[in-house]
């Protein structure tokens, strides 16, 4: 299993931009972008799949606060 980051970007009801991100485990890169189709944070949206690395700084700490904040989620793929 290898760790992605789903960023999702889309409109809100009040017509700004939203985004969220998503931190699940999947086999491949194809895995990652059905969990997220599965986990879309809105009805029409576009978004970016890419592997978790800790060269990854930029978004990380507004990423962790937003989980903290409960506005971000990890999402664990019990599926195998």
């Amino acid at each position: 299993m290898k760790n992605w980051v789903i960023q999702y970007v889309y409109a809100t009801d009040k017509n700004e931009q939203g985004i969220s991100i998503l931190e699940v485990q999947a086999e491949s890169l194809e895995d990652a972008k059905k969990i997220a189709v599965q986990k879309a944070a809105a009805e029409e949206y576009v978004f970016n799949v890419y592997p978790q690395s800790d060269e990854q700084f930029l978004g990380n700490v507004k990423h962790q606060a937003s989980i903290l904040v409960g506005k971000g989620e990890t999402i664990e793929n019990d599926a195998e």
